[in-house]
């Protein structure tokens, strides 16, 4: 379970780091200020009630092989939580919720809800989710980039550099937005040893919070076990991901 667990949980703290410092949606002028442009982009996402879609994890191989893709659903309540639901193969499901002082990891193979407290969580979730206002000023140093993502031209900003901490490192972040709707769709997370690109699908912001939709699948009476969060980030003695 660790291993895909970890590139989601690199995914969502690296998305946390500039997911809070978000503004109103502005139109793609070359005028536009990139730090405005950024925040435009985020902002409805952070003030929705919730935000709801499918995401793709792409994670490259650092031996140049084909990359490891990951899909799931993702659910967002800003001030209260979030829940990441993988999909195939080896799914597991991640709740960390404000409200119930709870950080869940559920893995259908193992038969196993492991359970932390809230404080227990990434850091930078714990902000995204208690105060996504809390870093409205954050100079994110955007640059205008331009990357191909699967063959198409994508028009998008580079950010600073950023160490995102519990064991995670540095990296850089890219994003862009979706040009229908002008939220947020491509996230690449980028660093020395390895690259993951996230891609949100469908992106809907509610007009109401679910809290249910913070609800583990598991079946009722499932067994529990504590869990250590830096166990999924841990490194193996070769210095591979885990």
């Amino acid at each position: 379970m660790r291993a895909p667990l970890r590139v989601a949980l690199v995914a969502l703290v690296a998305f946390s780091t500039i997911a809070a410092s978000a503004a109103r949606p502005a139109a793609s002028r070359r005028d536009v200020d990139p730090e405005e442009a950024v925040h435009a982009m985020l902002r409805p996402m952070a003030s929705a009630p919730e935000a709801t879609a499918r995401v793709s994890i792409e994670r490259s191989d650092p031996f140049g092989g084909l990359p490891d893709i990951e899909r799931g659903r993702l659910w967002f309540l800003p001030g209260r939580g979030l829940r990441y639901k993988s999909e195939g193969k080896g799914a597991h499901e991640m709740v960390i919720d404000r409200e119930r002082d709870a950080f869940l990891v559920y893995s259908p193979a193992e038969r196993l809800v492991y359970r932390a407290p809230f404080t227990r969580s990434p850091l930078q979730i714990r902000r995204l989710i208690s105060d996504p206002e809390r870093i409205l000023a954050k100079d994110l140093r955007s640059i205008p980039e331009q990357r191909a993502i699967r063959g198409t031209a994508r028009s998008g900003y580079r950010l600073r550099p950023a160490s995102l901490g519990d064991s995670l490192g540095e990296v850089s972040t890219w994003i862009a937005a979706d040009p229908s709707s002008g939220l947020p769709r491509w996230i690449s997370i980028y660093s020395e040893a390895e690259s993951v690109l996230v891609e949100l699908r469908g992106l809907t912001l509610l007009k109401a919070a679910r809290p249910r939709d913070l609800s583990l699948s598991a079946p009722k009476g499932t067994p529990e076990e504590p869990l250590n969060p830096r166990e999924l980030l841990e490194r193996d003695n070769r210095g591979e991901s885990r």
